[in-house]
């Protein structure tokens, strides 16, 4: 878990904790070759799922899920 700090005059002013979207849209490439994002037109899109110790990402095409590090690395 990460949190944010606002500082302001060298002073924390403020805390926050960032959260996962729900999906994530026209950022990341389907690792899956065969998916249709790759021969189509269209926008990429996933949805996001925390897990335990890990983030998947479901694309919504070949609706294949993929560890977050997998799609990061394509």
């Amino acid at each position: 878990d990460a949190t944010v700090n606002r500082i302001d005059d060298y002073d924390v002013v403020g805390k926050s904790r960032p959260s996962l979207p729900d999906r994530i849209e026209s950022v990341l490439v389907c690792p899956n070759s065969n998916c249709i994002s790759h021969a189509e037109p269209v926008s990429s899109s996933f949805a996001v799922k925390k897990r335990a110790n890990d983030i998947a990402l479901k694309c919504k095409y070949c609706e294949k899920e993929f560890s977050h590090y997998v799609v990061l690395a394509n």
